[in-house]
């Protein structure tokens, strides 16, 4: 375990990306894998779109990096509005990036072994400013990183009833 790093990141469209440096944005398919806080893009494997309820704001970010099994989602989201995880491949450095390229990107991971990592993100606030623009953070997040060798499918706990499908 590492520790815990926390960072400020601009939010454009209602998302920012946890993806490696220099690939194509993913884009959202409203046909794939879409969860209430966490969209995929088959497209660019190794990235995640996560999703904000404000539509242009700066948000906090905590990261995590954990070398052992992570505790079940569901206690995990104790104290939060909603949570999410999926298995990524990762085979480099994975960065923070802002949609639209609004401010730093801040180098997060680099894996020991590159191959499958689990990524749990907590989320509140979302529906504080929910679809507004603001000039200060209102929404927390929380992401943990840790390698994994099989991978537990998708889980979401708690809901905040935005992005339901």
């Amino acid at each position: 375990m590492t520790t815990p790093q926390t960072y400020q990141i601009e939010v454009s469209y209602h998302q920012f990306l946890l993806a490696p440096f220099g690939v194509e944005n993913p884009v959202i398919d409203p046909s794939g894998p879409v969860g209430p806080l966490l969209a995929l893009d088959p497209r660019v494997p190794g990235a995640l779109i996560i999703l904000t309820g404000g539509t242009d704001a700066p948000v906090n970010v905590t990261v995590h990096i954990e070398c052992e099994p992570l505790p079940d989602l569901a206690v995990a989201a104790e104290g939060w509005d909603v949570g999410e995880q999926a298995a990524i491949p990762i085979e480099g450095d994975m960065y923070l990036v802002p949609l639209m390229g609004g401010g730093p990107t801040p180098l997060i991971y680099t894996p020991t072994t590159p191959g499958l990592h689990l990524i749990r993100v907590l989320a509140r606030g979302r529906r504080t400013h929910h679809d507004g623009i603001t000039d200060g953070p209102n929404e927390d997040y929380d992401i943990t990183i840790t390698p994994i060798t099989t991978d537990p499918g998708r889980q979401s706990a708690a809901g905040d009833g935005l992005y339901l499908n």
